[in-house]
């Protein structure tokens, strides 16, 4: 398995981040998808996803359509990757 942990300093106010999600979680290869708000009320927002393995993420990185109309809808996001080593 493979994740990656999306790190953004705020989203749109229209909600457009809530509809990119829904949209998300239908990705072929995605195991788990977690939208994490800061609980001290702050703007940052997390999400965290789980891939059958690197080839899945990489296949959404680079090819989908979604994930450029991400980056150009949520200025300033980033994208850490790793490995997963255990999990329950």
């Amino acid at each position: 398995m493979f994740a990656y942990i999306l790190k953004a300093p705020t989203l749109p106010e229209d909600q457009e981040g809530d509809k990119f999600f829904r949209r998300f979680i239908e990705t072929p290869g995605l195991l788990h998808a977690f939208a994490l708000e800061h609980a001290d009320g702050e703007a940052e927002q997390l999400v965290v996803a789980v891939w059958e393995g690197r080839e899945a993420a990489e296949r959404y990185l680079n090819e989908a359509p979604l994930r450029t109309e991400v980056d150009q809808a949520i200025p300033g996001i980033t994208r850490t990757m790793y490995e997963v080593r255990d999990h329950k």
